[in-house]
């Protein structure tokens, strides 16, 4: 009986992220999969910290530091880091790559003009430096709408 249910369960599962693949952005198929192998990881530490196998409970653990905290090795990282000084006028020296520009505004890295366009001016509408945002983070809004509109917007 447990099985059938296993393998029931499993098939639902499936059929629920082939619906979500054909059918979502791909924006929300990744953030999807991203949680799916974090709730995996998640539940089989606990399932080894349940059964006494701290040893091996660790290196599952170890996965999760990644895919938690990916902004560690992105721009965010070296710009505000230990390197001293954090952000200044000219940012960090270093082009901002796509992957990056769409990190900062929230958007896929395969969204529409109007939907760079549309994050672009929500987030400048709350972190604007005249209503008391910082210049700094407009800036860097600004360089990911132009990377990631090829220099139109």
């Amino acid at each position: 009986m447990t099985l059938l249910l296993a393998v029931v369960g499993a098939v639902l599962l499936i059929w629920a992220l082939a619906w979500i693949g054909i059918n979502a952005p791909a924006s929300s198929v990744v953030r999807w999969a991203k949680w799916i192998v974090v709730t995996l990881i998640v539940c089989g530490i606990v399932a080894l910290l349940a059964t006494g196998q701290f040893r091996h409970a660790v290196i599952p653990g170890f996965l999760l530091i990644p895919i938690l905290f990916p902004w560690r090795g992105t721009r965010w990282r070296r710009t505000m880091g230990r390197g001293g000084g954090g952000p200044g006028p000219t940012g960090s020296g270093s082009p901002m790559t796509f992957k990056e520009a769409a990190e900062i505004l929230g958007v896929a890295p395969d969204a529409s003009d109007e939907e760079i366009k549309a994050a672009h001016r929500d987030l400048m509408a709350r972190n604007h430096p005249d209503k008391g945002g910082s210049p700094w983070f407009a800036r860097q809004l600004n360089e990911a709408r132009d990377v990631l509109l090829g220099g139109k917007g």
